[in-house]
C-alpha cells in the first residue's frame, strides 16, 4: 500500500482530533490517554506521535480548532449591511448558543480543570480566550465607540456565561431560552449602550 494522499492523512488527521475531543471530555485532560486513543483508533500510538508530539500538544490542536470554529460563526453573525449593534446583537446570540453546549462545556471544564494547576496550560487558555472574543470586541467597539471595548465585551460575556451556565442544568424550552437570552440583552443594551451613547454625545466630536 502506497503512502496516503495529502487528503487522506488530513481526513485522519480530523478523526484524530474528533477522537481526542470526545476523549478529553469524557475522560477530562488529566484521565485522558493516549494509549486509550490508540485503541479507539485502532492505530499505534506511534501514528498519534507522528502528528503531536504529545497529550499536550494534541489538546492544544483539539481546542485551536474549535476556536478557529467559534471565531467563524462570530465572524459570519448577522447581516451584511445591518446596523453595528444588530451585528452585536447577533453575535451575542451566536456566544449565547456555544454557551448552551453541553458538549463545548465538556471541553473547556476539562481545559480550566488542568489550568488550574498547569502555568503552560494557563497561558495557552487565556491566549485562546483573547483570540476566541476577539471578533465579539471588535464588534463592541464599533456599536460602542465611547466604550472601553475590553471591559464592555466582558460585562455582555458575564451575563450570558452566567444564564447559559445555569439553563444547561435544565431542560428549558427554545422559547424560554430565547427570552432569558432577550432579557440579558435588554439589560445590556439598555444600561450600558445608552450609558456609552449619551458619553459620546455630551463630548461631541474630536
Amino acid at each position: 500500500m502506497g503512502r496516503p494522499t495529502k487528503t487522506q492523512a488530513q481526513a485522519w488527521t480530523g478523526e484524530l482530533l474528533d477522537a481526542a475531543r470526545a476523549l478529553f471530555c469524557e475522560r477530562g485532560y488529566a484521565g485522558a490517554s493516549l494509549d486509550e486513543l490508540a485503541r479507539r483508533l485502532r492505530c499505534s500510538k506511534h501514528s498519534i506521535y507522528r502528528r503531536f508530539a504529545d497529550k499536550e500538544a494534541l489538546f492544544a490542536a483539539v481546542v485551536d480548532r474549535d476556536i478557529t470554529g467559534f471565531t467563524a460563526d462570530l465572524s459570519a453573525s448577522g447581516e451584511p449591511g445591518s446596523a453595528p449593534d444588530e451585528i452585536l446583537r447577533a453575535m451575542a446570540r451566536t456566544y449565547f448558543s456555544f454557551g448552551l453546549s453541553r458538549d463545548h462545556a465538556a471541553l473547556y471544564a476539562a481545559m480550566n480543570l488542568e489550568a488550574a494547576t498547569s502555568p503552560g496550560l494557563r497561558a495557552m487558555a487565556a491566549d485562546w480566550a483573547k483570540q476566541a472574543l476577539t471578533p465579539l470586541r471588535s464588534a463592541v467597539a464599533i456599536a460602542m465607540p465611547a466604550a472601553d471595548a475590553g471591559q464592555a465585551c466582558e460585562i455582555l460575556i458575564d451575563l450570558l456565561d452566567g444564564a447559559a451556565n445555569r439553563l444547561r442544568l435544565s431542560d428549558e424550552t427554545i422559547a424560554t431560552i430565547e427570552n432569558v437570552f432577550s432579557d440579558r440583552w435588554a439589560f445590556f443594551s439598555s444600561k450600558l449602550m445608552f450609558e456609552y451613547r449619551t458619553q459620546a454625545i455630551a463630548v461631541g466630536p474630536g
